[in-house]
């Protein structure tokens, strides 16, 4: 499949080269340095991966305890530290016992062993670690538990057997010592439980055993990967140098590293001569703790102990979500679950980030968690994605299904009110403040839409770039929901529907019982529900969704793709405390007028600041209302406005202004900004007048409802929280009222679906396929597909493109023909057969 994919894109990328490649070679210190960083899971099971990904990403780096002093710490270039001094680190993720060996507190540390019995001895998974007789170096009274019967704090199984079928993936594991016994053995209890936690991970999961492969990333970050360089060479060629590293690099069996840690590569960098470099992180949601204090700050402290740290020029993408991008992507993914349902049914929409809760203190002594969870813009981001997405979907499905969104039949963008969701978290850890549940796990609003009647439910994983441990397995787990066939992962096909019973909670243990899956025609069965896939399936769309945050980015450094130059007009750094607004002065430039006006931060310091020092609230508070967000800008930005000369064709609209491109490309906020573009009004007439913004998927351009069209002024105001390129324009008289046109790929064939809200004097409609979106495109089907719509009512229609290539994508174009002959296009729309759509 990727062999294949990998083709097309190198004919693809020797059409596309911008002629400049032929120019001379950017000097490495004019070019950006773009470092891809992530946890770099490999696809299958990988000792060495297991064994040491907790020590740097999860334990950490340690400042001295002899450091006292903000002074002492900057010398060591222990960027990014939090905690009490003596007991500083760089992540903090976990009780300063458990981080880290303290006196008096050893067995916090270690007070077990993870061992494999065989030939009679227990063995460390490890093979420099001493094997244990058990007749002589093990203490009687001792338990030795087999890992499958292993409670965690909480009471729960650390290791369950497989759900499905009972089976044990860690059949001859187990564990020495327990905490009133312990067996202390050297090893860090949580490194110790890495080789496990993995080892049952991939045998539920399927993903492969042999080490060759499993030092692979799986397949859909593979194709990611491919789109994704291809679209940064295409725009920018040599004067960027993308790589990518982890934080925690894959080993092969002789300890040789496959893949890099990031700041090694950051290293590379700085010792090749860059100067400028961008850290960017694939992801929908800005979470601070991963960008901020596992890329940024580590690669920090490298790049200081080197010496090049005041020299580097440093810049991060921030996230994927909440852009027309976006939306669009979530839609495409969507559609085939929601369609699945007939039109007309009630659906809830369950939404799902990953579940990084607010945390409660940042220190307190020992047993303090120093982690930056209190820190976070996550949550308000995260939520202001999905209620980006909410707006998109009734957009697109709103006409023909019933899409819910709060429990209790209230209309409201409250967060509590949403089903919005926490993935990794369950009663247990979703507390908030005041010791209230603020935060709602997957599980809880399952059960609200059912005691609301709602019987159609789809849970949408938003955050992720691909499916993983997370979606396939933690959050299922952790919310009662069933996994999918290992058959069915195995082959790539990561939804599942299933069907339940109405459940009750149980008030002395505190969860829901009576949830198990039953047969959808049984008759206790009260909600079908569809765990949909997170985006393994879209992966040019995600691809572009991540492009078009890192050339905004790459903006911040003075690039633009090629051809896509603007002409700015007016620049201006804009704080992020006081916010500001940049206006195109110059009467004589085609964009004057234009203008952006950016909220000041509405509570300055908060959350960035909490240290819990005396006075400060117990705890963060995490957004509500959307009206009433901690942020509005992330950080102090130089806004530029500038005039795109070729611009982007429109077809469903006649443009009546210029081109504003507004930057840094992408750029988000956490509240609206209100923009000012200028238009023509004796052009536009009498014609009604919106605002587009282009989008990068569907390469067409996104209609955003305008607050004022000012005919004696020339401008059209508007408010947004993404930047990019607007132009005012009027919508196009068409012979049809088209509300949508959609490619749904299948094995071997591709299903076309049209729908129209009126038509006037419509003949009918032909189909046109090709395999380049800009042709040539041939008409595929023999004869005029008759209209069957009039100028009061729509109508639907389809067609079924059959015997395609499998992985081959394919682009499709609408005509409409009027009675006169006079014909109208509309698209393209494009899909991908994959033979695994024929196993659902």
């Amino acid at each position: 499949m990727l062999a294949k994919k990998c083709y097309w894109l190198m004919m693809l990328s020797l059409l596309l080269l911008p002629f400049s490649t032929t120019a001379q070679a950017t000097p490495v210190e004019d070019q950006v340095a773009v470092l891809i960083t992530g946890w770099g899971m490999p696809a299958g099971y990988n000792f060495n991966y297991a064994w040491t990904t907790s020590n740097y990403p999860r334990i950490g780096d340690k400042t001295p305890d002899w450091v006292t002093s903000e002074a002492e710490e900057a010398a060591l270039c222990k960027i990014g530290h939090v905690g009490e001094w003596g007991q500083r680190s760089h992540i903090g993720m976990l009780p300063w016992m458990i981080t880290f060996e303290v006196a008096g507190y050893e067995e916090f540390w270690d007070y077990t062993g993870i061992y494999i019995f065989e030939g009679g001895v227990y063995k460390s998974p490890n093979p420099a670690i001493a094997a244990v007789d058990p007749g002589v170096d093990i203490p009687a009274g001792t338990p030795i538990v087999p890992l499958k019967d292993v409670l965690d704090h909480t009471g729960s199984l650390s290791y369950p057997v497989d759900s499905r079928t009972g089976e044990d993936h860690l059949d001859g594991w187990y564990r020495i010592g327990d905490w009133d016994n312990p067996f202390s053995n050297g090893i860090h209890d949580l490194v110790e439980g890495g080789p496990p936690y993995y080892k049952r991970l991939h045998g539920i999961i399927g993903q492969p055993a042999d080490p060759a492969e499993a030092l692979e990333p799986v397949p859909a970050v593979q194709e990611q990967d491919y789109y994704l360089e291809h679209l940064m060479d295409t725009a920018f060629g040599d004067r960027i140098d993308m790589r990518y590293g982890n934080y925690t690099a894959v080993k092969d069996d002789n300890g040789t590293s496959i893949t890099k840690m990031h700041d090694d590569v950051a290293e590379e960098f700085a010792d090749e001569g860059f100067t400028k470099m961008l850290l960017a992180r694939e992801t929908t949601d800005f979470n601070n703790y991963a960008l901020e204090f596992m890329t940024g700050n580590y690669v920090k402290e490298r790049l200081c102990e080197l010496g090049k740290l005041d020299s580097m020029e440093i810049h991060m993408s921030r996230q994927v979500g909440r852009t027309p991008e976006f939306n669009t992507m979530n839609i495409i993914n969507l559609r085939p679950y929601i369609e699945s349902f007939t039109e007309g049914s009630t659906i809830a929409i369950i939404y799902v980030t990953r579940g990084l809760t607010w945390g409660k203190k940042e220190t307190t002594g020992l047993f303090g968690s120093p982690h930056p969870w209190s820190k976070e813009v996550y949550h308000d981001n995260a939520y202001l994605n999905y209620l980006s997405l909410k707006k998109a979907l009734r957009a697109e499905f709103g006409g023909r299904y019933d899409l819910v969104f709060t429990h209790e039949g209230i209309e409201t963008d409250l967060r509590e009110d949403n089903f919005y969701t926490y993935g990794l978290g369950n009663d247990v850890d979703l507390k908030g403040y005041g010791g209230e549940t603020v935060f709602a796990s997957i599980r809880d609003k399952i059960q609200q839409a059912k005691a609301d009647g709602i019987d159609k439910m789809i849970i949408v994983p938003g955050h992720w770039n691909y499916d993983n441990l997370d979606t396939i397995l933690r959050m299922k787990e952790l919310n009662d929901i069933p996994l999918p066939p290992k058959s069915n992962l195995e082959a790539g096909i990561f939804e599942w529907t299933h069907c339940e019973p109405a459940g009750s909670w149980n008030a002395t243990s505190e969860t829901w019982d009576g949830i198990d899956d039953v047969a959808c025609d049984d008759p206790t069965s009260v909600a079908t529900i569809i765990a949909a896939p997170s985006y393994s399936y879209v992966s040019e769309e995600f691809a572009v969704s991540y492009y078009v945050m890192l050339r905004g980015a790459l903006e911040k450094f003075g690039l633009f793709p090629y051809g896509e130059e603007p002409d700015i007009d007016a620049t201006r750094m804009v704080a992020k405390l006081s916010g500001g607004i940049v206006t195109v002065t110059d009467p004589t430039s085609p964009i004057a007028g234009a203008s952006i006006a950016i909220p000041a931060d509405p509570y300055p310091g908060y959350p960035e600041g909490f240290t819990w020092e005396a006075g400060l609230p117990d705890t963060a508070v995490p957004i509500n209302d959307p009206a009433d967000t901690n942020d509005c800008m992330w950080e102090d930005t130089h806004i530029s406005i500038g005039f795109q000369a070729s611009p982007p064709a429109m077809t469903s609209a006649t443009s009546v202004g210029p081109a504003v491109h507004i930057g840094p490309y992408r750029t988000i906020f956490n509240r609206d900004v209100t923009i000012t573009v200028p238009y023509d009004s004796a052009l536009a007439g009498t014609q009604a007048v919106n605002v587009y913004i282009y989008n990068h998927i569907t390469e067409s351009w996104d209609a955003i409802a305008p607050d004022v069209v000012n005919p004696l002024t020339g401008t059209v105001t508007f408010t947004t929280q993404v930047l990019g390129l607007f132009q005012a324009a009027a919508a196009n008289p068409t012979l049809i009222s088209l509300s949508s046109f959609t490619a749904t790929p299948d094995m071997s064939s591709v299903l076309l679906s049209w729908s129209t809200e009126s038509e006037s004097n419509n003949a009918g409609f032909n189909i046109y396929r090709a395999h380049l979106k800009d042709g040539p495109y041939v008409k595929i089907n023999k004869t005029l597909i008759p209209a069957w719509g009039s100028l009061t009512r729509g109508a639907a229609y389809e067609f079924l493109d059959k015997d395609l290539l499998n992985v081959m994508t394919y682009y499709y174009k609408l005509e409409d023909i009027d009675n006169s002959g006079a014909a109208t296009l509309h698209g393209p729309v494009k899909a991908t057969p994959r033979w695994i759509y024929g196993l659902r």
